[in-house]
């Protein structure tokens, strides 16, 4: 029989609100070739992002590996600046019921993100950032040398929490990594950012 649930949650679009559009009409305002929209596709297609959120990069590497193919003319802060303005704000009435989680269930946490992203919003006067209090253990990609939706990454997790005998409940907003998880053995639930705090809560309640 399996142990009391365990929760998972992803962070961008599911706890933290964010908007990519943000990064790609900052680095449109310093390129020399791309609009917004020409980024966005550039990034989507060619997964830009996705060796340095896997750990394979340094900050040095993917700035410059970035400066470079979107054709950027910028400062190293004005590149920090741009890359970090898809990080919006956490919603207080989210993160008070995260938190409240806490006594009820063990909570992880489980991102793709990056050092400079992470940088950010780790910091002790980044807006409500005490939800991290929240959580067991912080699994952050860059860290562990894998992105979602590579199941690998969902091994990690169990291994490292010793959590083979819980039922483990995930939240992600990203349907491939919904489908990895399911895969791997997870209940897992896709997430409507618009609607994050309502579809949490309508769970958790089928929990107790």
């Amino acid at each position: 029989m399996k142990r009391p649930h365990a929760l998972v949650f992803d962070l961008g679009n599911v706890l933290l609100p964010i908007d990519l559009d943000k990064t790609y009409e900052a680095f449109a305002l310093l390129s020399t070739q791309y609009n917004a929209a020409e980024i966005k596709q550039i990034t989507l297609n060619e997964a830009l992002w996705s060796a340095y959120e896997a750990g394979l990069q340094t900050d040095r590497e993917f700035e410059a590996f970035l400066v470079n193919r979107l054709q950027l003319v910028c400062t190293s802060e004005q590149f920090h600046s741009a890359f970090n303005s898809l990080l919006l704000r956490f919603d207080e009435n989210l993160c008070q019921y995260i938190k409240d989680l806490k006594s009820r269930f063990p909570i992880y946490l489980l991102s793709n993100t990056s050092n400079i992203h992470s940088n950010l919003f780790l910091q002790p006067n980044f807006p409500n950032y005490h939800i991290f209090d929240a959580f067991t253990k912080v699994h952050l990609s860059f860290q562990m040398g894998v992105v979602k939706p590579d199941v690998s990454i969902y091994h990690q997790v169990v291994v490292e929490n010793q959590l083979q005998d819980h039922q483990v409940v995930f939240f992600d907003d990203n349907v491939h990594n919904i489908e990895s998880a399911i895969n791997f053995g997870w209940e897992a639930i896709l997430i409507d950012p618009n609607n994050s705090l309502h579809q949490i809560q309508q769970h958790i309640n089928t929990l107790c």
